[in-house]
């Protein structure tokens, strides 16, 4: 009874193996690749649409509180770094990666076949000559730059162009080699900004987002100078900024950027991006000449002020800078216009103070980012092109010699640039003096 009951299952696959093939088929499944590309795709579409890494502001502005309340739980206002689409990409890589192995699977499998066909095949086959009172050995002469890759008694199988039926698992792995990459940018590089005026220089950059973050560099960026130059109707023609790089407290780089001509140091790409324009108010007090913007604050000796505010016409008297002082414990404030004469000049807390002039400097606006997944993507696609190269321009081709009473029956077959090999085909049954 004991030997009935443990054969009783004997060819059943068991339970748990049998829910792994079917996972397996399921997730390399062309249904389910659709079924990805398509969500992929959506959410591409709807990153393209919604303003992505706005502050809660840019979105109140568009949008009711409610609705801006759902995008944020979709992650809809940052979705190429959503959780959910991360893994959609996931599994969109793991996707690809079992395709692949099937294919591989298959292509391992037909390439340990060595079964060749029947003469009755061989004979039915579109492309194929006899040649008369040969031995195999003598025709393989005929066949340069193709390889016997089974040989079995008195009979031949010789192929060229097998490397094009790895073209699309080049192609497939290449796909995944650039998500990947593309997945490492996303979790461990970043994307900031910063704004430099002439001199000024940073170590640290804003991420935008929906909360703004500052995050160190670890070096600093220094602006040395910044240039605009303008076409005749106004508009920027070009923008540079002469930027240098601190390291440690010491200088080690020195370069221009601009538009299209971006800066690298240490894996950190500083891109130029925009430029702006600040009022600048030169002031004379007590005899020095100071340079100071907007909500600066000035202090010497007993006098202290802040640049509180600017109006270009106050009251129709042209431009204006608003300055507050303390007066002993009061706090006090006083005009200073640059176009009336007994208004450009006060004494304050004993110390004369003149505006001079009220000048623009403009500032530069620079990107600075970091994508450790660059040269990952890179790689990617210079073995995608590979992968095309093979797929489109190699053509798999399969010659079949039978030795059989009075010579050797030749027949081959290609699956693409079936012309090509029917006029190679014609040239050898020529060569051999061939018949049908």
């Amino acid at each position: 009874m004991s030997a009935i009951r443990s054969n009783a299952g004997e060819g059943e696959t068991p339970p748990g193996i049998s829910s792994i093939s079917d996972t397996f088929r399921f997730l390399s499944s062309l249904r389910f690749t659709i079924f990805l590309l398509s969500f992929i795709a959506v959410s591409c579409v709807l990153g393209t649409l919604i303003k992505q890494q706005a502050q809660p502001r840019e979105y109140l502005a568009q949008y009711s509180e409610s609705t801006y309340t759902i995008l944020k739980f979709l992650g809809l206002t940052d979705v190429f770094h959503a959780p959910w689409f991360l893994f959609l990409v996931g599994l969109f890589v793991l996707n690809l990666v079992f395709c692949t192995i099937n294919r591989l699977r298959t292509l391992i499998k037909s390439g340990r076949e060595t079964t060749l066909p029947s003469e009755r095949t061989m004979r039915a086959m579109s492309h194929r000559f006899f040649v008369r009172d040969r031995k195999i050995d003598q025709v393989l002469d005929l066949f340069k730059g193709y390889r016997p890759t089974v040989r079995n008694e008195g009979q031949v199988l010789l192929e060229k162009g097998s490397l094009s039926r790895y073209g699309v698992l080049l192609i497939h792995g290449s796909i995944v080699i650039i998500l990947i990459g593309s997945l490492i940018g996303l979790l461990f590089g970043y994307r900031g900004f910063m704004t430099l005026a002439k001199g000024e220089s940073k170590d640290s950059i804003t991420r935008r987002g929906v909360r703004e973050a500052a995050l160190p560099l670890g070096f600093a960026i220094k602006c040395n100078d910044f240039r605009v130059s303008f076409y005749p109707t106004g508009e920027p023609k070009d923008y540079v900024s002469r930027v240098e790089i601190i390291d440690g407290g010491k200088s080690v780089r020195q370069a221009d950027v601009r538009v299209n001509h971006p800066l690298t140091y240490k894996g950190v790409t500083i891109y130029q991006a925009s430029y702006g324009s600040d009022p600048v108010f030169v002031f004379t007090i007590g005899g020095e000449q100071v340079r100071l913007s907007q909500g600066s604050v000035y202090r010497k000796d007993k006098l202290t002020f802040m640049v509180a505010r600017f109006e270009k016409s106050v009251h129709n008297f042209g431009p204006g800078v608003q300055i507050g002082y303390l007066e002993g414990n009061e706090p006090k404030t006083a005009w200073f216009l640059k176009d009336v004469p007994k208004l450009r000049e006060k004494e304050i807390t004993g110390i004369p103070i003149k505006l001079n002039d009220i000048a623009e400097e403009f500032y530069t606006g620079l990107e600075v980012a970091r994508d450790p997944g660059v040269w990952v993507v890179w790689t990617g696609f210079a073995l995608i092109l590979f992968g095309l190269y093979i797929n489109f321009f190699l053509y798999h081709r399969r010659i079949y010699l039978r030795e059989t009473a009075g010579g050797v029956l030749v027949a081959g077959a290609s699956l693409r640039n079936k012309e090509t090999f029917r006029d190679e085909f014609v040239k050898w049954k020529e060569k051999a003096d061939g018949v049908e």
